[in-house]
Order: C-alpha cells, then structure tokens, then sequence
C-alpha cells in the first residue's frame, strides 16, 4: 500500500510537471539575436542569444549550430545548453575567415548570388526536438566599385578623363580573383595619346588588395575616346586581414583607387595620373542576419 502510495505521488508530480512544462512551452515566445565578437584576422566571433520569452522547467541542449554561406560551411557551435528554470542560452558562433573566403569565390562565380543557412539542432535527454533552418538570400555588386567616373584636369598636357569602366569576372583561383575592365578615356588633348602601359592599385583600409597591368597598347585619339583594356588580380590572401578590419571598424572601410597612365609624349616618357577616388564602403552583415534570425509567430 505504501509503494502504491509512492507510485501515486511521483506520477502527480510527474503530470503537474509534464502540464507546467506543456503550458510554458505553448506560451514561450523564443528571440534569437546576434551581435559581433572578438575579430582577428583567422576567426570571427558572433555571439548568438536566445531568449525563450519566459522559464522552463527542463534541461535542453543545443547539439549544433552551423552556418554555411555559398555552399561552404564556413562555421559552428557545438554543446550550447539550457539550464534548469533559464529564460535563455548564450553561445558563441565561430566563423573560420578562410572558409569565408571560400565561399566568396563561390559566390562570385554563381553571378554574386548565393544563399547563407544558419541550421539549430536543439535535444532533451538526447532526443532531438527541435530542428531548423534560417536561410537569407546574398546579392551583391561588387564590380560597381570598379565602375568609376573622372574629369580631366591640368594645363599643356590635359588627363584623360574616365568616362566610365566596364568589368567582368575572370578566371578564380586559390591565390587571386581575376577582374578584367574595360576602361572608356577621352582625351581632350589635340594630339593622341599612346598607352604602353598602366598602374592600377585599389586599397582598402590602406592594405593593397588589387593590383592591375594593361592588357594590350592602346592609342587614345586627339579629342576622342579610347578603350584600354586591363587585367586586374585581387589579393586573396589579405582578404581575412581586410575584412577583420572591416567588422572591427563598425561595418566600414575606406576605399582608394588609383590610377596612372604610362605614355610617350614628345618623346618623353610621361606618367598621368587618372584616377585618385576615395570612397566609403558600408555593409550591414549583422543587421541582416539578426533579420534571418528572426522567428515567425
């Protein structure tokens, strides 16, 4: 009569547990934010918070977060858990740079669309419960940023001016990005101006991440327009040091294109600058993936 006694009483704490536990859960309202952690040049941190929106009387894990961006995934959590009577769980989400890197290119060679998923395994007592998937489309222009305008300028020999740049993608590989340009220049100078070569260096944060060479010799006529050809290479490796900088700077960086001219004029061999442009480029990575993470009601 007493084990019966016993047996009574675990199963009504077990049904007052299981119908607390059943009426929290219904009325949870679960918010996952994110914000940026520590930043190096190999890793990013983001640190991930979910709030449930109220206590439960349970134990979960959260077995696996992982992000994949382009098809690489480039990211991970393992093992963030859920205390006894807790309103949330903190973890810290750690993006390998490199990785990232990778499926830069791949995103490049898809046309600069791709798509980032953030997947959450969640058990109890090693039961998987929960699983699911944020997924936020990528698009991107980042050809835009070559496609600069200038004015001509000075006195007995006059700059071209640039009058617009059109760029595709080349050839990617482990080392470099390829960009090839076509550069439209108008001379307003009464004779014409022979282009054997040119010097072409985009800067970001002061860190060289391009350089380009001319493709073939070009001959821009007097008071006409000229296409010079050029192949730029974009430094992959700098790129986990530039972006660090990027994130660690609020999301922006400082943008510098240069651009020279080497011809001969008169006989001399001359150096004309084209283009000097300093620019801002600003992103909103967090904001968007706080928008990603955001749960439908």
């Amino acid at each position: 009569m007493r084990i019966v006694k016993i047996v009574l009483a675990v199963l009504l704490i077990l049904i007052v547990w299981l119908g607390y536990l059943g009426y929290a859960a219904m009325n949870l309202k679960p918010k996952i934010t994110a914000e940026w952690g520590h930043i190096d040049d190999k890793t990013t941190e983001i640190w991930l918070h979910i709030y449930l929106g109220g206590s439960l009387p349970i134990s979960v894990s959260v077995n696996d977060v992982t992000i994949e961006w382009a098809g690489v995934k480039i990211g991970r959590i393992e093992n963030m858990k859920l205390g006894f009577m807790q309103d949330r769980v903190d973890g810290v989400l750690v993006l390998d740079n490199y990785k990232a890197i990778e499926a830069l290119k791949n995103h490049i060679k898809n046309g600069e669309k791709s798509y980032a998923k953030i997947s959450v395994q969640a058990s109890i007592f090693g039961i998987r419960v929960f699983k699911r998937e944020f997924t936020q489309e990528v698009e991107t222009n980042i050809l835009s940023y070559f496609n600069i305008k200038t004015e001509s300028s000075g006195d007995l020999v006059k700059t071209p001016a640039i009058e617009g740049i059109s760029s595709r993608w080349g050839p990617i590989t482990d080392d470099y990005i390829t960009v090839y340009s076509d550069v439209k220049l108008y001379n307003p100078n009464n004779f014409p101006i022979p282009v054997s070569g040119i010097q072409f260096n985009i800067n970001i944060n002061e860190n060289q991440v391009a350089s380009g060479e001319l493709i073939e010799n070009t001959v821009i006529p007097a008071n006409g327009y000229g296409i010079v050809k050029v192949k730029t290479l974009i430094d992959t490796a700098v790129l986990p040091k530039v972006w660090a900088e990027h994130i660690k700077r609020g999301e922006e960086s400082d943008l510098g294109i240069t651009m020279y001219l080497k011809a001969n004029i008169l006989n001399k061999e001359l150096k004309i600058k084209v283009a000097d442009v300093h620019e801002k480029i600003k992103t909103d990575i967090i904001d968007q993936l706080n928008s990603m993470l955001k749960l439908k009601s």
